[in-house]
């Protein structure tokens, strides 16, 4: 991606710092891509470097407000002020191609908010959605339900969060010696802010405008920050989810899985290109409809009668192709 972003102002004095790749051709599609937490745009750029060359996809990626090159502006932390944001990126830069969203974590949030808000495929035509690392709410492991020890853990991360909103200097400093990086973080207590943000979130049965979205759900089955559960929970919700773990990755799934994410979002912009030569989409919605009753077994349907497909895959080196150990249906009312 280009070293120099663009910026694009929001209403509250925040600047966005797009980066933008335009294809050699007028471009049919375009692929946005949302980082998570306390990360940057730079999260993605092994998944752009894997995929195949193509003379008609524009490719977005951009800096969530208070992370890497982007301002964080007077509005309060929270998920609505990012699914904004991300509005305001699909809107000023999308314009005229079909959208394709991948977010991973914190992005994935901007992404379902603003489906619960039923804005984000608004003026644009989001035409199908990779989310990684993906929540509809209920992080906050302090929570009723959640076993004691994790309530206790939920507590610990909460305190953190509020001594580095209390002590940033001191913090960031702990911080930078317990765990370096080479890559931009924000200040921590810029980082805690969005961490209670995180905390705060949930749109659990609000995802109806999602129902037609092709969606590709990635986790990694060893991801501790916001485990599977997660992810089969909100595929309960979508109708044309895809479910994919990954065997032996973590929450870092872009970094460590970069070809396999290349991959999905691959698929999506063939479908969306076929779409776009398709017969109309009532007539294809027969179709779909047609298919659903005469190919469906019984017993194999989720909550609310949807089917999910469910797929493994073998975490291996970044440079190297994964596969597919097994196939089979999840009951997301287990």
């Amino acid at each position: 991606m280009p070293a120099e972003p663009l910026h694009l102002p929001r209403p509250d004095g925040a600047r966005l710092a797009v980066y933008r790749r335009e294809p050699s051709a007028t471009p049919d599609v375009t692929l946005t891509l949302a980082h998570g937490w306390s990360a940057s745009a730079a999260v993605w750029d092994d998944v752009i470097r894997h995929l195949p060359a193509d003379d008609r996809m524009r490719i977005l990626t951009f800096d969530q407000r208070g992370h890497g090159a982007s301002t964080p502006g007077r509005t309060p932390a929270g998920i609505g002020v990012l699914a904004d944001d991300l509005q305001a990126v699909l809107s000023a830069f999308s314009a005229g191609t079909p959208a394709i969203v991948a977010a991973h974590s914190m992005g994935s949030m901007a992404v379902l908010m603003g489906a619960a808000r039923d804005s984000l495929s608004t003026p644009v035509e989001l035409a199908g959605l990779l989310l990684v690392s993906a929540s509809s709410g209920q992080i906050d492991l302090r929570l009723e339900g959640y076993p004691p020890l994790a309530r206790v853990v939920g507590s610990a991360r909460t305190a953190i969060a509020e001594a580095c909103t209390r002590a940033p200097r001191s913090t960031r400093y702990l911080r930078d010696l317990l765990s370096p990086s080479a890559a931009p973080r924000p200040a921590t207590d810029v980082a805690a802010a969005w961490f209670r943000a995180i905390l705060d979130f949930d749109v659990a049965g609000r995802l109806a405008a999602l129902e037609d979205t092709p969606v590709h759900l990635v986790t990694g089955a060893q991801d501790r920050v916001i485990p599977p559960i997660h992810t089969c929970r909100l595929a309960a919700e979508l109708p044309h989810a895809r479910v994919h773990v990954i065997e032996g990755a973590t929450h870092r799934v872009p970094i460590e899985q970069p070809a396999l994410l290349a991959s999905l979002l691959q698929d999506l912009v063939e479908r969306t290109r076929v779409q776009q030569h398709a017969p109309s989409r009532d007539a294809d919605g027969i179709l779909r409809a047609a298919a659903h009753l005469l190919f469906t077994k019984r017993g194999t349907l989720g909550r609310g009668g949807r089917l999910t497909r469910i797929e493994t895959w073998s975490a291996r080196r970044a440079d190297a192709p994964t596969r597919v150990e097994r196939d089979a249906l999840i009951d997301t009312r287990q």
